[in-house]
């Protein structure tokens, strides 16, 4: 379970991203946010739970048209 920002927790969690059709920027900026987030609350949501949170490129295209 990762709950600490390291650089391999960040490269594992940015090719979760990138499978769900993101590029490595938008990926990267994600990540990053997961773990921002995770550590203002702890407590919360798990970074797996936050991952799945995420809409795949092509779900988000659909729902926002971007």
């Amino acid at each position: 379970m990762m709950k600490n920002l390291t650089y391999r927790n960040l490269m594992i969690v940015i090719r979760k991203i990138m499978n769900k059709g993101y590029d490595f920027t938008t990926s990267e900026q994600l990540a990053r946010n997961i773990f921002r987030d995770f550590a203002a609350c702890p407590k919360g949501k798990s970074i797996e739970d936050r991952i799945n949170l995420i809409l795949t490129a092509e779900e988000y295209a659909a729902e926002y048209g971007k």
